[in-house]
C-alpha cells in the first residue's frame, strides 16, 4: 500500500493528465488551475517525505522555499515557478473573466511537468 507521500505524487501526476486533457479542450484557466495543484500536491509529498508531517494549507510554498530551495537542495528556479503558476491559479480561479491565455497555459503545463517530475526523482533519492 502507498505512503501519504507516495499518494500525493499520484495525485500530482493525475493533475498533471487532467491539465494537459483541459488544455487540449481549450480550456485554458482550469489548465492552469490543475497544472498549479500538480506542483501544489508534489511539493506537499516532497514535504512530508521530508519532514513526515505538513505545515499549513498556508505554508506548503513557504516551507517548500525554505527546506529545498533556500538550502539548495532544489533550483530557485522551482520556487519562482511554483510561485508564478500560483499567481496565475489565482487569477484563473478567482478572475470574473478567461485570464489565461493559450501561450501561458502552455508554458505551466510545461513547467508543472518538470516540476512534479523532479520533485518525484529527489524524493526517490532521500
Amino acid at each position: 500500500m502507498p505512503n501519504a507521500s507516495d499518494r500525493l505524487f499520484n495525485k500530482a501526476q493525475t493533475y498533471l493528465r487532467s491539465a494537459a486533457v483541459l488544455y487540449e479542450l481549450e480550456d485554458f484557466d482550469s489548465c492552469a488551475s490543475r497544472a498549479y495543484f500538480a506542483m501544489f500536491y508534489a511539493a506537499q509529498a516532497l514535504l512530508l517525505h521530508e519532514n513526515g508531517s505538513l505545515p499549513t494549507q498556508q505554508g506548503i510554498r513557504t516551507a517548500f522555499k525554505n527546506t529545498f530551495v533556500d538550502t539548495g537542495r532544489v533550483p530557485t528556479r522551482a520556487g519562482n515557478v511554483l510561485n508564478q503558476a500560483y499567481e496565475l491559479q489565482e487569477m484563473a480561479d478567482y478572475g470574473h473573466h478567461f485570464a489565461v491565455d493559450q501561450d501561458q497555459a502552455e508554458r505551466v503545463l510545461q513547467e508543472a511537468e518538470a516540476f512534479v517530475n523532479s520533485l518525484d526523482h529527489l524524493a526517490e533519492r532521500l
